[in-house]
Order: structure tokens, then sequence, then C-alpha cells
């Protein structure tokens, strides 16, 4: 199923993902997943730290759609950094990546600006459901009643 995300001059591209996470093997597991969906998604970047995501991503022409963003690493609170991000940047939709899965989790990260929240523990092929339901315009918060929610 390809997913490509129309601009405003109607003409279609890929999906433009960004990863952040402070473990280089996550973010080239990441960046292979990424590339190897049959063109329609492209790894433009990724981070080791939350510390200066606004700027980071700002410094990315044309913008990314979609942020993978680790919800624990040292440096800046991944959560004050999506606020941020979402607040600078409204077009960029976050999906937060995390080994916590409970509802004050979801809840938590829906209310700092994420679009979407994956579990660690899931199957790989998640974060690629994911990038592709967030650059819908789709919240994607599977088995919690966030699911499907509207962002605005």
């Amino acid at each position: 199923m390809m997913a490509m995300v129309r601009n405003s001059q109607s003409t279609t591209r890929p999906i433009r993902v960004v990863c952040v996470d402070d473990l280089s093997d996550i973010t080239d597991v990441m960046r292979m997943m990424i590339n190897a969906e049959a063109g329609d998604m492209e790894y433009v970047g990724s981070f080791s730290s939350a510390n200066d995501l606004v700027g980071e991503v700002c410094r990315i022409d044309p913008s990314p759609d979609v942020v993978i963003l680790d919800a624990s690493m040292p440096g800046k609170d991944s959560f004050e950094a999506m606020r941020e991000l979402a607040a600078s940047c409204p077009q960029v939709r976050t999906i937060i990546y995390s080994g916590y899965d409970s509802r004050d989790f979801t809840d938590r990260a829906f209310d700092a600006g994420a679009w979407g929240c994956v579990s660690k523990s899931g199957e790989p092929q998640e974060i690629v459901r994911a990038v592709r339901e967030v650059a819908a315009g789709n919240t994607y918060f599977p088995g919690s009643h966030r699911d499907a929610l509207p962002r605005d």
C-alpha cells in the first residue's frame, strides 16, 4: 500500500521521516526499514537527542512529514521537545516510540502533541504502519481510546 504526501502543487512525494534516538543501532534499523518501503518513504535524517529538535528539524529542507521520537533519552525531555515541535512546526507530526504502553503514557503523549505511539516491544512493521497513518492525517494509538481521533 503506497502512501504519499500531497503537497501544495497537487503533486505527490515520498513521506519524509526523521528518527530521534540516542542509540545509533535503532536509528540504523529505522533508516533501513523506512528506505525499504517501495519508494513511498524517505529517511531524511536522525538525531541522537531532543536537545535542539525544533532547530534540527527546521534545517531540513523540505521539512520532514513525520518524526519518530524515542520517549526516554538523555538530555531534553522528549515530551517537552515534542510540545515545542508541535507549536513551532505544526505540519510535522510526531510518533513517540517507547517501551511504555499504559493509558497514562498514551494520554501524556497525546497531550504533548503526539500523533501516534508505537511500542518498542511491537512488531517492526508497526513503525511503518504508524508513519503511513500519521502522514495521512490520522492518529495512531493502537488499542487505545486515543486511536483515530482528530488532532485539532
